[in-house]
């Protein structure tokens, strides 16, 4: 292909994409059209940002007008710090909300005014624990395979299993998919070569992460546990995740391959850098299975009102995504306004009018996440489970399920008529 004919073919693959994506996905979600995604974008990618040359050097996300609506589109900036995109406000970001949450309750003077501001303050602290430690994107597109990116952002998976929180499940249609791509693949740095992986290694290099220390943060399947800092990955995941070449500079000195690498520079020789890559490339990983996902919740027996089901459930967990907009300034949330690229739902579940209004409904989606959750939600060791995606996830995104005893809960109140 001749280089001055890419600026015409990209533009007319964006509005192809474009105008096709709607009618696409309604006609073939889940089928032919969804397992080869992956190979679409990454060929999207390439034709809309070829990945940077020796000369060209890793880049910045430019946040053109179609990277910066794809990521919009995705709600990134509600975790993550998006290069190039401006910060989501304290009231919108989630993990910025969370972050204020336990700065204010670790100050005396301010936890006393929150207190007397907000009536569920003392709720917000008990349930504070997810979004606090949110990898960087900065780092994570220096160095991730853009092919990887394209297939991870169709069918995210738990890859670092100390974290609470995992990847949301998006409905991003073929071009923002392909701009987000794109993205990585203009920020990924150029590392030197490296000698292909070596069996002989792995022996020498699974050692070396118990002796190096590596498994103060880092797990490796079950073939080496570790104490699993919550934000480091699963290193049994590198080899789908990283080229050889990069994984080998990413051991070496994180930092010279993103400034924002939160990983230490180990002083490794480079006899020490080959053999720890040759192990994760090439050692059997040892991983656990899932257990099979027992009986789904029956209702509880016992009497259950609205104070408990919304102390519980609705009130702790579902009013994040699904707020009433007349007790939030105006704001619905994603899972009611829309968000993570799926529709306006509608879904208020804030009130005990709103959650009685759609209660069919959320059982079925409560159901849905617990089946998904072997995906999305593993133990340390514990290989991530293959299942056909549904149409829509189930609830809550990114998190893990209601426990089956919390879920029994809502059955009974059901049940019961949903007395207040």
């Amino acid at each position: 292909m001749q280089l001055d004919a890419r600026p015409a073919l990209a533009s007319e693959l964006r509005v192809t994409a474009s105008h096709h994506a709607v009618t696409a996905r309604a006609a073939d979600r889940g089928g032919l059209l969804r397992r080869a995604l992956p190979a679409l974008l990454a060929l999207l990618a390439l034709v809309l940002c070829p990945a940077p040359t020796a000369a060209q050097g890793g880049g910045t996300p430019g946040a053109t007008p179609a990277s910066a609506a794809a990521w919009a589109a995705g709600d990134c900036e509600l975790c993550h710090v998006v290069p190039g995109i401006a910060e989501a406000g304290r009231t919108e970001s989630c993990s910025g909300c969370h972050a204020w949450i336990r700065e204010v309750a670790a100050d005396p003077a301010k936890r006393e005014k929150a207190m007397a501001v907000f009536p569920l303050w003392e709720r917000y602290e008990r349930t504070t624990h997810s979004y606090l430690r949110v990898p960087s994107l900065e780092a994570a597109m220096a160095r991730l395979d853009p092919d990887w990116v394209a297939a991870y952002l169709v069918d995210p998976h738990d890859l670092r299993p100390g974290l609470y929180e995992t990847m949301p499940r998006f409905d991003l249609d073929a071009a923002e998919l392909a701009a987000i791509t794109a993205d990585f693949a203009a920020a990924r740095v150029e590392v030197p070569a490296t000698p292909a992986p070596d069996p002989a290694h792995t022996a020498r290099g699974l050692q070396l992460l118990r002796d190096k220390g590596c498994t103060a943060c880092h797990a490796y399947g079950a073939a080496v546990p570790a104490l699993a800092l919550s934000d480091a990955p699963d290193l049994a995941h590198a080899r789908a995740r990283l080229s050889p070449d990069m994984a080998a500079a990413w051991i070496r000195d994180p930092k010279a391959v993103s400034p924002a690498a939160t990983m230490p520079v180990m002083g490794l020789s480079e006899e020490e850098v080959l053999a720890i890559r040759d192990a994760l490339w090439l050692a059997e990983p040892g991983w656990t299975e899932a257990p099979a996902l027992g009986p789904a919740p029956v209702a509880a027996t016992r009497p259950v009102a609205w104070a408990e089901v919304e102390e519980k459930v609705f009130g702790r967990i579902c009013v994040h995504c699904h707020m009433d907009p007349a007790q939030n300034q105006g704001r619905r949330g994603p899972g009611n306004a829309g968000g993570f690229g799926y529709p306006e739902t509608g879904l208020e579940l804030q009130t005990a009018d709103g959650v009685r209004a759609a209660a069919p409904q959320i059982v079925e989606l409560l159901l849905l996440r617990r089946e998904e959750a072997h995906r999305d939600v593993v133990a340390p060791g514990q290989r991530p489970a293959e299942l056909q995606r549904p149409e829509r996830p189930g609830m809550p995104l990114g998190l893990p399920p209601i426990p089956d005893e919390d879920i029994a809960l809502v059955l009974a109140w059901m049940a019961q008529g949903m007395p207040d």
